[in-house]
């Protein structure tokens, strides 16, 4: 036999390779019935995926938790399933988690499997096959098996819950060895974490509050009412009690037509019984008591206050009204007697003026409402000395208190200033104000003049008292 010539050789060598190469793409090439099976997987992954999705919020929202908080014992099978898982909460959680984890991972691995094939037979880059694949299957996830799902079981959390309680409660089951372990794990752990800190504070409440109102939300009268509440806790007695100049009380030595005089005055219904000087505060008159002294034929009969008064209540200047609301509820009683270091009558509180200081003013048909200031054509106020000075600030747009503060009234911050009895006409600059003494009586400011200055005009407390 003639041996083969190289030509021949070389062509053999090239057909087999051609052979081989077909036969091992042929061999690579994913079976059409194959690529259906994994999509069916990945498929089926997702649906479980969007499955324990929904149900972590439906079972975990606050709404469907108050719902079956309450206790109503007239639940049906369903309810009561949903309400038996949500009886261990860590260990539902811990199975929704299980669940879910599982499922995405099935996804992950057959569509990396699928991708896999495709590399294999296109001969593409595996980089660009397997980026793709990632981006897919993370829009996928998190698109329909997470955000959706979630949304979905969020407007209307107990109805979603009752659907898919019975195949949760499968899981709830066949997981138990695993949820319970995680779940018993995780608790352990919380013992040596730190205390989380507040989720919201009080100054977040505030805002809310403002923002609400300019939402129109929330009326003016409703956002006050909440910053009112908020700071009820931190406001003291000494901002809010009626001060011991303007106190109105009874002597032991007045006559029943004086008393009842002063009560049609004041149109008051308590006053303060007092001994010598008002430091000397020994009962509570009540008006509706001297009603069966009030007689045509004895119009003036001679009384002993100390035994028709009341017993007075005292308490310190620097006590929280949050606390004194609790203690007028204690001691079934109205007002308060304010006293300083020394024991001395500072002031009375009465539990109107709590109140106050949640709702506003409150004023009844008997109740003349006075005007604390006026302002003249040219620009200027004139306030009555004994206006809070917040009250002053919001009325002139301007921030003139702090926390430091030792003084409530205009009245006081004048004394601040001048650091003595001012005489009338007088005046003194406070940042960009020019505060002007109208009137003194018995060396008691009572009316205060009040110039906004311009800033180039504005002068330093110190400068107004040297010119002085």
């Amino acid at each position: 036999m003639e041996p083969p010539s190289l030509l021949t050789i070389f062509f053999t060598v090239i057909s087999t390779a051609d052979a081989t190469t077909l036969t091992t793409q042929v061999a690579t090439l994913p079976d059409f019935d194959e690529v259906v099976l994994y999509l069916i997987i990945i498929l089926i992954g997702l649906i479980f995926s969007a499955f324990f999705s929904s149900s972590e919020v439906a079972f975990f929202s606050q709404e469907n938790k108050i719902r079956f908080e309450d206790g109503d014992k007239n639940l049906d099978n369903t309810e009561m399933r949903v309400q038996s898982m949500l009886d261990h909460p860590r260990r539902l959680l811990a199975t929704i988690l299980i669940g879910n984890t599982f499922a995405n991972i099935i996804v992950a691995v057959f569509a990396a499997v699928l991708a896999g094939k495709f590399i294999a037979h296109f001969g593409v880059s595996e980089w660009v096959v397997y980026l793709i694949e990632i981006l897919v299957i993370t829009f996928i996830i998190v698109v329909l098996t997470e955000i959706t799902p979630k949304i979905f079981a969020l407007n209307n959390p107990i109805q979603v819950s009752r659907r898919l309680s019975r195949l949760l409660k499968f899981f709830f089951i066949i997981l138990k060895p695993f949820a319970s372990v995680i779940a018993k794990t995780t608790h352990r752990f919380e013992k040596y974490m730190p205390a989380p800190p507040d989720q919201i504070s009080s100054k977040d409440i505030k805002t809310i509050a403002e923002v609400g109102e300019l939402q129109g939300t929330l009326r003016g009268e409703e956002r006050e009412i909440i910053e009112n509440v908020i700071d009820f806790g931190t406001t003291m007695v000494k901002e809010i009690m009626t001060s011991r100049v303007n106190i109105t009380a009874i002597s032991t030595e007045d006559g029943l037509e004086d008393v009842i005089k002063l009560i049609k005055e004041k149109s008051t219904s308590r006053f303060p019984l007092y001994e010598n000087d008002l430091d000397n505060i020994v009962g509570i008159i009540h008006a509706k008591d001297l009603l069966p002294f009030v007689k045509k034929n004895n119009q003036n009969p001679d009384i002993n206050w100390k035994l028709n008064a009341r017993k007075p209540f005292f308490i310190p200047a620097t006590k929280k009204i949050d606390d004194l609301l609790k203690d007028f509820q204690r001691e079934k009683t109205h007002i308060a007697i304010v006293v300083d270091e020394y024991g001395g009558t500072e002031g009375l509180v009465t539990l109107d003026d709590v109140l106050e200081e949640i709702i506003g003013e409150i004023h009844d048909e008997y109740t003349e409402s006075e005007s604390l200031f006026t302002r003249r054509k040219n620009g200027d106020y004139i306030f009555d000395a004994k206006i809070d000075l917040d009250e002053v600030g919001d009325i002139l747009g301007l921030e003139l208190t702090t926390d430091e503060d030792e003084y409530e009234t205009l009245g006081g911050l004048v004394y601040h200033l001048m650091e003595r009895i001012p005489e009338e006409k007088e005046k003194v600059n406070f940042k960009n104000l020019e505060l002007t003494v109208e009137k003194i009586e018995n060396n008691r400011l009572k009316k205060v003049k009040v110039k906004v200055l311009d800033p180039e005009d504005d002068t330093t407390d110190e400068q107004a008292k040297d010119s002085d």
